[in-house]
């Protein structure tokens, strides 16, 4: 090559450093500061941007100084200790204020007018944000994280196996895994002559809320489906250690420790979903159709999808992701309902009183099976896991991101803006709330959702609107029918032990677990056997 041809090399390749160059600088100096100067002119301020890193550093800063503290057992207030930097952050900018994931905007919504204008968007202009590649490991690109069509294609094969009717023929294999649960719980009390056991229910209530999955959603192919409960726990711990780290493009493919622990376990647990896929397959190509669990039902409906109309089906891979979501949100987000409700119900006892009348009221004692039906006339029960669902719901925030430029109630928003709606905060808000926000007070909700607060869309622990979540109904049924059955056997106080220290790992929790103290009634209940209690969980028996 001639010097005349080295110098259009050199030349070209100057060209295109510079060009890359040129676009690192716009898009991580320049336009960031643009952005923040948009809106400091529209009198929203927040942190400052760092470049590269945006809001990351003072995140884990704030949220380490904090992680070593406990609260009292009396207070409901986690936000200092869980959410420190929003806490500070809306204590100097307002409800509404800027900060940065990376070199990406983040407005932080605390108004509740915006954020029914964000969930209630059916245009696509509020998408989903992207998850990133832990937590589709965990969790698959199913419902939670699709958008436009691709929602509604997945919603219209996963919307049948969660009708009313369906889910009422679930509560029989919902009760009688809480009643094997409850069974072990007996058997550690009457161990003792007094009849009284300590036991970490946290845990248990994991292990319960999975194996009520695992036979609701995979039938038969439940002990496959504990397999995916192991990886996934593990896989939730991976995601959440990275939560906050800035995401740096291309790390996903790199082999380090983490990576390649997450892959082996995002293969086992789709080795594990395709295996049951194909056996459901295989029977209903011979004629024994596909089962009426979740699964079962989920690809029934698939199959009959594809009607000639133009509605697409799912591949086998869409019907895995969305495999990993129920089973991810159907054990994780109700075994911590179940959890922050013994919290509550053990540190107020007159309510425990009264939701134990109610459930010998409408469900008999102990002796009596409990269907469906009787558990939908819960009044009490109900508003007590709602109450719960405002102060400790599973969920602390939720996020979307503007596909073009909007504006959000007189705020313009540029496109590509992450919207953060700080739910836990938002359910805190004492102009909405009312003076006793802090105050465990399930009679706010005496007379439904829409009429306990100010505002009739205050409750945000399933989303609202057209993408609220599809598994709230499943929840509560299964939440209900547990506690159901722990009042008509035990009294229980929180164990002197307790350390009340929530922690957010995705899903919010008690960092040390909750230790309740059983006391094994007898009473209303001496004639139960366990003849005459639900059959038994098959998944308790492996």
């Amino acid at each position: 090559m001639g010097t005349g041809g080295v110098g259009l090399v050199a030349a070209a390749l100057t060209v295109v450093v510079v060009t890359m160059l040129w676009t690192v600088l716009v898009r991580l100096v320049w336009r960031p500061y643009a952005v923040a100067r948009a809106f400091a002119r529209q009198g929203i301020h927040g942190p400052p941007y760092r470049v590269f890193v945006g809001s990351s550093k003072e995140v884990q800063a704030m949220r380490a100084a904090t992680s070593g503290d406990t609260m009292d057992r009396t207070s409901h207030d986690f936000i200092p200790r869980v959410m420190p930097q929003y806490h500070a952050w809306m204590t100097l900018y307002g409800k509404v204020f800027l900060m940065w994931s990376g070199s990406t905007p983040t407005l932080a919504v605390g108004s509740y007018d915006m954020v029914k204008r964000v969930l209630f968007d059916k245009s696509g202009l509020y998408s989903k944000t992207d998850p990133g590649p832990t937590i589709l490991s965990l969790m698959g690109m199913g419902l939670t994280f699709t958008n436009g069509e691709d929602w509604s294609r997945h919603r219209r094969v996963v919307h049948p196996a969660f009708t009313m009717d369906k889910l009422k023929s679930m509560t029989g294999a919902m009760v009688a895994c809480a009643a094997e649960l409850i069974r072990a719980w007996e058997a550690r009390a009457a161990a003792r002559g007094e009849k009284v056991t300590t036991v970490e229910v946290g845990q248990q209530f994991k292990e319960l809320t999975a194996d009520v999955i695992s036979q609701t959603a995979f039938g038969s192919s439940y002990r496959q489906g504990k397999e995916v409960f192991v990886a996934q726990w593990e896989l939730q711990y991976i995601a959440f250690s990275v939560f906050n780290n800035v995401r740096v493009p291309g790390m996903q493919y790199v082999p380090t420790k983490a990576n390649m622990r997450r892959w082996q376990l995002e293969r086992t647990v789709r080795g594990t979903l395709m295996a049951i896929i194909d056996e459901r397959l295989a029977a209903a190509k011979e004629g024994w159709g596909y089962g009426s669990d979740l699964l079962g039902l989920m690809l029934e409906a698939n199959n009959a999808g594809d009607d000639g109309k133009g509605q697409q089906t799912m591949s086998m891979d869409e019907i895995i992701d969305e495999c990993k979501t129920f089973f991810f949100a159907g054990h994780d987000t109700t075994s911590h309902l179940l959890t922050w409700a013994m919290f509550l119900l053990g540190t107020h006892l007159e309510w425990q009183q009264r939701l134990r009348e109610e459930v010998i009221q409408e469900c008999g004692s102990a002796e009596v099976p409990l269907d469906g039906d009787a558990l939908n006339k819960l009044k009490l029960v109900t508003m007590v896991l709602y109450e719960t669902l405002r102060l400790y719901g599973a969920a602390t925030m939720v996020g979307r991101q503007a596909t073009a430029d909007t504006d959000l109630c007189g705020v313009k928003v540029p496109k590509g803006t992450i919207i953060f709606i700080p739910v836990a905060m938002l359910h805190r808000d004492e102009e909405v709330w009312g003076e006793d926000v802090g105050v465990f007070n399930p009679l706010r909700f005496r007379d439904g959702i829409g009429r306990a607060a100010a505002h009739p869309n205050a409750l945000l622990c399933f989303s609202l609107g057209p993408r609220s979540c599809i598994g709230q109904n499943f929840a509560m049924l299964e939440a209900k029918a547990t506690m159901a059955l722990i009042l008509r056997r035990f009294e229980f106080e929180v164990a002197p032990e307790y350390v009340h220290a929530p922690v957010d790992i995705l899903t919010l929790q008690p960092s040390k677990g909750l230790p309740v103290v059983l006391k094994l009634l007898d009473a209303s209940t001496k004639d139960w056997k366990p003849s005459q209690a639900p059959s038994k969980c098959p998944t308790m028996l492996m």
